[in-house]
């Protein structure tokens, strides 16, 4: 009843709707990226993706997932950049690739950490073991930002979204939870898609 009556609050409050407003925008950007291959293209949307929500979540005062979706809006342009650069034939040392991993790991826990902690009189979170959660399944995103390929990237990503919409039924962020659940869907959608490709692919060699 808690999430209902919050909902219904929230449909009186402009900045409410504002917020869903965003959320849908980053509905389009997570859509659009996870149903394409290319792995640029993919961290680029969903960069842009992560911007809308920062937006969305800090018109509900949610300011820890908002300074979570800046990092990671921030880490894919970067990764983005990187494998750019690779693909043009100028590709940075690899080591840079890797501190820009850390730093970006350690931003992340660090911002966990202190939502967990100093700032808990401060700022609104749904519980300790679950900012925990959000920020494991963000290192997997990071892992994957760096590592070839986008499973890595699309599995914590589910995993991630999975853990955001306990978070935000806490915020009554209907829109965000809807959102959420689409994405994972649209994962779901590109393996299914890949899995007839596949098969199809298979059939045609041994005609």
């Amino acid at each position: 009843m808690d999430f209902i009556s919050n909902v219904q609050q929230g449909f009186s409050n402009p900045l409410w709707w504002v917020s869903q407003v965003f959320a849908l925008i980053a509905l389009v950007f997570f859509v659009w990226g996870w149903q394409i291959k290319n792995k640029i293209t993919v961290m680029v949307l969903i960069g842009f993706a992560s911007i809308s929500l920062v937006v969305s979540a800090g018109f509900l005062e949610n300011f820890s997932l908002s300074v979570l979706f800046g990092l990671a809006a921030i880490r894919n342009f970067v990764f983005a950049y990187l494998d750019w650069r690779t693909s043009k034939n100028r590709a940075l040392p690899k080591w840079i690739n890797y501190t820009f991993a850390g730093v970006f790991a350690t931003l992340t826990i660090t911002a966990s950490v202190l939502f967990m902690t100093v700032l808990t009189p401060y700022v609104r979170i749904h519980s300790w073991w679950l900012e925990m959660l959000i920020c494991v399944t963000l290192l997997g995103l990071i892992a994957g930002n760096v590592f070839k390929g986008t499973n890595l990237m699309r599995i914590s990503f589910v995993l991630n979204r999975t853990f955001n919409i306990i978070n935000y039924i806490f915020f009554a962020n209907l829109i965000a939870i809807i959102v959420a659940s689409i994405s994972i869907g649209s994962i779901l959608v590109y393996y299914i898609r890949e899995f007839i490709a596949h098969n199809e692919k298979r059939k045609g060699k041994s005609e």
